[in-house]
């Protein structure tokens, strides 16, 4: 009655009860309403009496792996329920918090998809300008960062400007 008055019908209040049951639960009352012994599935389905036992028992309610959801879609088949349907009512519907959760790795994924993009934009601007991001009147001069002397270069240097000063007092010598 209180169901009639809420709007919700036997069939809806029956298949959402349903749908809280665990797969193993289920698969076992489907079996015995059609009056199926758990040895003729496991003949029927080639799986072992002892997988469909835990399978019936609960076993692979909590952690349905591709062998679990194998299982129960072979069984389903055996015992004529739709294959899809009953392996969609083994997995876990997404809580609020799975949602939400979700909305975040999406977000972080768009984020860290942004920051690849700057960081290629900025190496690229990098390259092309010749590595030379800032302006060069932040940066020091080559000659300020060489803090080593050298002896021969310094000779050498010497020596050519020597030349140049003799080069300039000879006259020139014409014809």
């Amino acid at each position: 009655m209180e169901q009639a008055q809420r709007g919700v019908s036997k069939d809806a209040a029956l298949a959402s009860r349903e749908r809280a049951e665990p797969i193993g639960a289920y698969l076992a009352r489907q079996r015995v309403l059609r009056g199926i012994t758990l040895e003729q599935l496991a003949d029927t389905t080639r799986i072992p009496l002892r997988s469909l036992a835990r399978l019936e028992a609960g076993v692979f309610d909590t952690e349905p792996d591709g062998f679990a959801r194998g299982f129960v879609r072979t069984v389903a088949k055996a015992l004529g329920l739709p294959p899809d349907d009953t392996v969609a009512r083994m997995l876990p519907e997404a809580s609020q918090n799975d949602r939400q959760r979700g909305r975040f790795l999406v977000w972080l994924r768009r984020g860290f998809a942004t920051a690849s993009v700057l960081f290629f934009i900025l190496l690229a601007v990098w390259t092309v300008t010749g590595h030379q991001l800032l302006p060069s009147t932040w940066s020091r001069n080559r000659e300020e960062l060489l803090h080593r002397h050298d002896a021969i270069r310094a000779l050498a240097e010497e020596q050519i400007e020597k030349n140049a000063d003799q080069a300039e007092k000879r006259p020139l010598e014409g014809p």
